[in-house]
């Protein structure tokens, strides 16, 4: 039974504690307009101060990892949820998602073009579901990097 007044015995409390002020500076150096949300724009900011230049794809890779709710930012929780390293598992093994992006990737050049993508949406006919101007959005969304394409990267991020 431990003793709570024992000195000998380790304070798992106050270490928490300690860890709990630590995130909460470090998600402070990366808030820099203090309202209570990290954006990519910040993280970037934050990442170049400290000497790290991520690409647009890293930050929407680290933003994506840390964002539990899905709304773009990252919150204290999440950060230190993130910070603990206590992420959740992807929902797709690296061999299907492979399987997945070769079933758009046509003509097999390693990205998927948009009008690779309509084609596979009226081949598995599913028009209806997923009209172009949604798939043109979910496109849009995908291209991370803006040079209309998907490259797998960037298909693993959009999918998982």
């Amino acid at each position: 039974m431990m003793n709570f007044f024992d000195p000998s015995q380790p304070k798992k409390e106050s270490r928490k504690c300690a860890n709990v002020e630590d995130y909460k500076k470090a998600f402070d150096f990366f808030d820099a307009n203090n309202d209570g949300h990290i954006t990519a724009e910040e993280l970037e900011a934050a990442m170049n101060k400290c000497g790290q230049f991520p690409s647009k794809l890293e930050l929407r890779l680290i933003i994506h990892h840390g964002d539990n709710d899905k709304n773009g930012v990252i919150t204290f929780d999440e950060f230190a949820h993130l910070m603990s390293g206590s992420t959740s598992r992807n929902k797709y093994t690296f061999a299907q998602l492979q399987e997945q992006f070769q079933m758009f990737d046509k003509d097999k050049d390693g990205y998927i073009e948009k009008q690779e993508m309509i084609e596979i949406v009226r081949e598995l006919a599913l028009g209806s579901s997923f009209p172009r101007g949604v798939i043109e959005q979910m496109f849009r969304e995908a291209d991370v990097d803006g040079d209309g394409k998907i490259s797998f990267e960037e298909f693993v991020l959009a999918v998982n």
